[in-house]
């Protein structure tokens, strides 16, 4: 008994010890319910928009400890612009084309009942020129002379397709006007084969540059570039707030002999409506700080800023912490 009423004080002791401890540590502590998870949806691997995702991903959990992010991996944009919407990605790298189309329910969206009213920019990137590949003996220097040549626009469905297609109808062009309208895939090579082998003379590529496998596959078979470049460009680009006139140095391949003047769209980083100020403060903070290091990642990027403009193509709004 006189043993058991001396370590009951000892007991309470050390209980009422473990609690205060564990209380301060709770206090004091970095606590993991303290952090934010920053879920980024990007391209798949190799494509620019995954090395631009995973360049964010570092440059915002540097500018802001409690912040952990990670990337998710999409050969679909219209999943990553999906998801950010249903609040599954916080942000996203996505094609200035596919979020005008998403607002106005055209293109592929015609089909989709969802409404992307909660879709914001953050800031776009980098441009995504649309230009054609040319062989030697299709004897063409500009985009009026195309009819009547072997051409592929790439699959059904494909980025590269849609613009030439609404180029197509500005032009006032149809598909019999050229003797091959082939809609091969760039999987396995199948496009540059049939290229190769003269089956098609014409290449419609959309993409960034300086690309290392186009220079390669251009100095191979001798090809050329050219880009879209006439009046009903024009009319295309001031029709359509998603697409801009862009250009292609002279520096970019060995052989361009001037500067490259096309069209094309804007790769760029969404978020949701739903994303609270004070994190898409701390990520355009992040931004601004770090933008040499966007700038030299690639030539794409050489470019990159910051424009807090209230909105971009067309109806689409940015983010409302970016203009406080």
């Amino acid at each position: 008994m006189i043993a058991e009423i001396f370590k009951r004080p000892g007991r309470l002791l050390v209980n009422t010890f473990s609690l205060i401890a564990a209380f301060f540590m709770i206090c004091t502590s970095s606590s993991p319910a303290l952090s934010f998870e920053l879920i980024i949806g990007a391209g798949p691997k190799g494509s620019l928009s995954h090395h631009s995702g995973k360049l964010l991903c570092r440059i915002f959990a540097k500018q802001d400890k409690e912040i952990t992010c990670s990337l998710s991996e999409s050969s679909d944009p219209i999943d990553n612009l999906t998801n950010v919407q249903g609040g599954s990605l916080d942000l996203a790298l996505v094609d200035s084309l596919l979020l005008e189309e998403s607002t106005t329910g055209q293109g592929a969206f015609q089909y989709l009942d969802i409404n992307y009213d909660r879709i914001r920019i953050v800031t776009p990137l980098y441009e995504v020129p649309l230009t054609l590949i040319v062989r030697s003996d299709a004897d063409i220097s500009t985009i009026d002379q195309l009819p009547g040549k072997r051409i592929n626009t790439g699959p059904f469905g494909s980025p590269e397709k849609h613009l030439f297609e609404l180029f197509m109808q500005t032009q006032g062009w149809t598909e019999e006007l050229f003797p091959v309208y082939a809609e091969l895939s760039s999987l396995l090579a199948q496009d540059k084969l049939a290229f190769r082998q003269g089956d098609v003379q014409i290449l419609v590529h959309k993409g960034v540059h300086p690309d290392n496998d186009i220079r390669l596959f251009m100095e191979d078979t001798e090809a050329s570039l050219i880009g879209f470049s006439n009046d009903s460009t024009e009319d295309l680009i001031n029709s359509n707030s998603s697409l801009s006139r862009q250009d292609i140095k002279k520096s970019t391949y060995p052989s361009l002999s001037d500067t490259l003047s096309t069209f094309g769209t804007t790769m760029t980083l969404i978020s949701s409506a739903d994303m609270d100020d004070e994190t898409i403060q701390s990520l355009i903070t992040a931004l601004e700080q770090n933008k040499q290091s966007l700038q030299t990642m690639h030539p794409a990027l050489s470019s990159f800023d910051i424009d807090k403009r209230p909105q971009w193509f067309g109806a689409i709004k940015v983010h409302k912490a970016i203009l406080e």
